[in-house]
């Protein structure tokens, strides 16, 4: 019996840490676990009582969510996945003032392209933002040619989020770092994964708790001078054909920066150079 309770105390206390391990989780005796949610309905049923709420499934043909939204007064987390028909989210979203975490990721399997309100600015507590693959309007035929769209642009009140720790900007065909990320001064990761980002602003080595920047896959990426001042940065460049000699300069110019260039394609000639003949090895004839 002894080990059967620790065994649910210890689902418990992992699920009031890990999101997205715990939502729909249940007990051994089938009950759900308190808080969290997978069903908008159902959620807004109980708002009070509703603390992490995921809609993946839901309504695939969903265009926008409800204005009810607003009454979760205490949602904590909210993870939106998938809806590839959604166009926006509502301005309510700025009543969830205790919401810590917004997270719109979609992976390689689905794509989405969603506005954010204004009243994002408004939402003091939030710690994580998320929106890996939901501004992109690239489309991917069955015969895998892709068709570009006019990707969804940032609400100039993102700088508001001045608690905002880790923000999440990949897959989502962009060509130049937001200005708005110039604001967010407790930022301590920033990924800009499978963009089209040729050069990071100088502002970004003025944020000063910045810890983790993630450019993988941007086709070459020119870096500031302002990120040599950083301390115990790591830089992650990955995907992106740089060199051997190259990723030396790198090193060489940021000596505080830990980088890594690992290639997640496994293709490492992508970084190799062509060795060099020497002039003294020559064929004899």
């Amino acid at each position: 019996m002894r080990s059967k309770f620790l065994s649910r105390l210890t689902l418990g206390l992992l699920c009031a840490h890990l999101f997205a391990g715990c939502a729909g989780v249940v007990t051994a005796r089938g009950l759900r676990q308190e808080g969290v949610f997978e069903s908008l309905e159902e959620a807004l049923r109980t708002p009070a009582k509703v603390r992490r709420l995921a809609v993946q499934t839901e309504d695939q043909q969903m265009r926008h969510l409800p204005a009810r939204i607003g009454e979760l007064v205490n949602l904590e987390a909210l993870e939106l996945s998938c809806l590839e028909k959604l166009e926006d989210l509502p301005e309510e979203i700025g009543r969830l003032g205790k919401l810590e975490e917004l997270i719109i990721d979609n992976g390689n399997g689905c794509s989405m392209n969603v506005s954010l309100p204004r009243s994002i600015g408004r939402l003091a507590r939030l710690r994580v933002l998320r929106l890996y693959g939901a501004l992109d309007a690239t489309e991917t035929g069955e015969d895998g040619t892709e068709r570009r769209g006019r990707s969804k642009s940032l609400p100039a009140t993102l700088a508001n989020l001045q608690s905002l720790e880790e923000l999440d900007l990949g897959r989502n065909g962009l060509r130049a770092v937001p200005p708005q990320v110039a604001s967010l001064r407790r930022l301590r990761k920033l990924g800009l994964d499978y963009n089209n980002i040729r050069e990071i602003p100088s502002f970004v080595g003025d944020l000063p708790n910045l810890r983790e920047l993630s450019l993988h896959s941007n086709g070459g990426v020119r870096l500031p001078p302002s990120l040599a001042r950083l301390k115990g940065l790591t830089i992650s460049l990955g995907n992106n054909r740089l060199t051997l000699r190259e990723q030396r300069r790198l090193r060489a110019s940021f000596p505080a920066a830990v980088f890594s260039f690992e290639n997640e394609y496994d293709d490492d000639t992508a970084n190799e150079q062509p060795a060099r003949r020497s002039p003294r090895a020559r064929r004899r004839r």
